[in-house]
């Protein structure tokens, strides 16, 4: 009887919908975080992964991109067998992906990786290279405030070799991280309604 009520649950309007919006949800995300990892790859950030203080950590990389298409994957075999086994398992693997989502946007700032032509090129926001140098700037707090000031300013600032529409399409690409991550909290969300659904 239990299960007559969750297939019945499943396949009725409400609930099957929720699992097909779960679903295209869950691909429109995984759509963007390809096409980020595509990106930070051609940027070079493999081979500046270790040459720069904030590199990407791979594990936690493909941890998240792992988790995340395990879950899919669950959740493509709870629409074939309305098991909410599946379904559960599925959330079980989106949650630590999210959780790994938000370590990566930490250090994956600002979006996408600089070419390696650009993070080799020297700034004037520079940190100071002793620790001497450091110590001193951190002691003073206008130095501080002026260093904080220029680095701000390095990452905000257009690229004038691109010109406006590059400095516009450059801001338009750092909203791709953002509507992954709400794309991922959204899919989460049906999908959590979808599988108290599958279950009732």
């Amino acid at each position: 009887m239990a299960t007559a009520t969750a297939t019945a649950a499943a396949h009725g309007p409400g609930g099957r919908g929720m699992a097909i919006a779960t679903l295209v949800s869950w691909l429109l995300t995984e759509s963007l975080g390809a096409y980020m990892l595509r990106a930070w790859i051609a940027s070079g950030g493999l081979r500046l992964r270790d040459r720069r203080p904030d590199g990407m950590s791979l594990p936690v990389l493909f941890g998240h991109a792992c988790l995340a298409a395990t879950g899919l994957t669950c959740w493509v075999l709870f629409l074939i067998t309305d098991s909410p086994i599946a379904a559960w398992l599925a959330l079980g693997a989106l949650a630590p992906a999210i959780g790994l989502g938000i370590s990566t946007v930490t250090v994956w700032t600002p979006y996408p990786a600089r070419r390696p032509a650009a993070a080799a090129e020297p700034s004037a926001a520079s940190p100071p290279a002793s620790d001497e140098s450091l110590a001193r700037v951190l002691a003073d707090r206008e130095l501080t405030d002026r260093l904080v000031d220029d680095m701000v300013a390095s990452v905000l600032a257009p690229d004038p070799a691109r010109g406006r529409a590059g400095a516009t399409q450059q801001r338009a690409k750092a909203l791709i991280p953002a509507a992954h991550g709400v794309l991922a909290v959204g899919t989460f969300l049906l999908g959590t309604l979808a599988a108290v659904g599958a279950i009732a």
